[in-house]
């Protein structure tokens, strides 16, 4: 990515402003597959293949909930606010 200057840009966010389906609020919805799913006690960490990147989210371990299976497709959401623009 690129700057209005043309200088290279990252986007940043963090794990848990990321949510697996459309969310209200969340304006950005980016569709992707899952790459890995890994436990951590009561978050699961998931990663999701978007393009040539990884997302990484965090959602709570539930039991009525069970959690994605590698592979699948799933749209991933987060609002505007959420992203941090960093300088590469």
């Amino acid at each position: 990515l690129s700057d209005d200057n043309g200088g290279k840009v990252s986007l940043a966010l963090r794990p848990e402003t990321v949510a697996l389906g459309r969310q209200e609020g969340h304006g950005i919805v980016l569709s992707g597959r899952i790459a890995e799913v890994h436990f951590l006690g009561s978050v699961i960490r998931v990663q999701v293949s978007v393009g040539d990147h990884v997302v990484s989210l965090d959602t709570f371990n539930r039991p009525d909930a069970p959690p994605p299976q590698v592979g699948s497709p799933v749209e991933i959401s987060v609002c505007e606010r959420d992203i941090l623009v960093l300088a590469a």
